[in-house]
């Protein structure tokens, strides 16, 4: 039997490569699941970013990788990672075609490794997972947690460019940015740019119009977002909104 997800009744996400790529992102009846998502194809690489949220990847079929902090996860079949809001990482392509769900969940309120239990067992037993019975395996796994403290001192940062930063820490540029990317594993700039990518998701889960997105989260037009928007998560603005936006 062929690994395989089915979507919420009702939903057309459509699993074709496209214009738009192999990922799809769509917004469940939720407060603690910011977004749910699915990979599938070969090309699945994204270059390194973070997320505000949790990251939990279950893979169905195919395998994925991941770097983070310089350390290759290795992600088979039935198995999950958890990657920690504002953990900066990169997947790498495959040779292979891959399908995966990603969960994004406010930070630390589920157990990551019995979820995957569970939904490890359930794809054993029926070949499929089920999205009424995601959403109950996601439910039982809730648990007690909180952002982590350096996490939540780099995201009330003051600064707005690497110069500024350096000058606030008393530091010379250089030294700012060898000690920034020593303590959170990605460039100041990197870590700047990917702060104006996910307030821009935030800002199209409400519906906001991706010319006004781009303007308010400071890319120079639209075309600008778009690059950098499909370059760190894989579908273009215009069309990540019309999918999370879908079941409202």
């Amino acid at each position: 039997m062929v690994a395989s997800f089915q979507f919420p009744k009702g939903m057309d996400i459509g699993m074709g490569t496209g214009a738009d790529g192999v990922w799809r992102y769509w917004r469940p009846f939720s407060s603690d699941i910011v977004e749910l998502g699915v990979v599938c194809g070969q090309d699945v690489s994204l270059p390194v970013h973070f997320h505000e949220e949790d990251q939990l990847t279950f893979v169905l079929s195919g395998r994925r990788r991941f770097l983070m902090k310089d350390s290759l996860f290795d992600v088979a079949p039935g198995q999950g990672v958890r990657i920690p809001a504002g953990t900066p990482h990169r997947s790498l392509s495959e040779s292979m075609d891959i399908f995966c769900i990603n969960i994004y969940t406010s930070p630390g309120v589920y157990d990551a490794v019995g979820l995957f239990a569970g939904m490890s067992l359930l794809l054993r037993r029926q070949g499929s997972i089920d999205w009424l019975d995601l959403a109950a395996i996601i439910e039982d796994h809730r648990c007690d947690g909180g952002m982590p403290r350096e996490w939540t001192e780099a995201r009330n940062a003051s600064w707005e460019t690497v110069s500024e930063g350096a000058r606030l820490a008393g530091m010379s540029r250089e030294g700012f940015s060898r000690r920034f990317r020593k303590q959170f594993g990605i460039p100041p700039q990197i870590f700047r740019l990917s702060e104006r990518l996910n307030e821009a998701r935030r800002l199209l889960r409400v519906g906001q119009p991706v010319a006004a997105v781009a303007a308010e989260t400071g890319f120079s037009d639209q075309s600008h977002l778009g690059r950098c928007f499909r370059r760190a998560f894989g579908v273009t603005p215009g069309h990540y909104r019309r999918s999370v936006s879908h079941a409202q």
